[in-house]
């Protein structure tokens, strides 16, 4: 796939996990106070969805993205891009623990349900706190200036 192709799928891909974890907050900020059934079931729908997608933009990140054209164009950013790949497996590991628990949960699991809930939360920030990184790598390694000794 060229490059303009797997930035394009990237974005895309992007935009549509935005997306999806918007949607997981307007359940997860606040935890049920009724209609547990329902909640549950959305939640795990809504989870599972997000995570498909997630996986998928990791994997687009990884194998045709930026990971590798940003190490080539700035080889003094290979620790950096190894930390945040780090970072996905770590951020799989959580996403499937709460996989795990979300698709355990009863009507009667309150706690379990509030603990489900910061659990996403979390993980939703620690999401942004990452992608706010991999921006500002991506442009420094794109559109800054080093000189001729770079």
């Amino acid at each position: 796939m060229d490059t303009t192709k797997v930035a394009e799928c990237i974005r895309d891909e992007h935009r549509r996990v935005q997306e999806l974890a918007d949607r997981l907050h307007e359940r997860t900020g606040v935890a049920p106070r009724a209609d547990f059934a329902n909640w549950i079931e959305d939640v795990r729908d809504r989870f599972d969805h997000f995570r498909a997608h997630m996986v998928k933009h990791m994997a687009l990140e990884e194998s045709d993205g930026y990971m590798t054209a940003v190490k080539e164009c700035r080889p003094t950013l290979a620790n950096e891009v190894e930390r945040l790949k780090r970072e996905h497996n770590e951020m799989m590991k959580i996403m499937d623990s709460i996989h795990y628990a979300v698709h355990g949960l009863c009507e009667d699991d309150r706690l379990l349900m509030r603990d489900c809930c910061a659990r996403i939360e979390n993980l939703l920030s620690y999401i942004e706190h990452h992608d706010s990184e991999e921006t500002l790598m991506v442009t420094s390694a794109f559109t800054r200036d080093l000189g001729a000794n770079d």
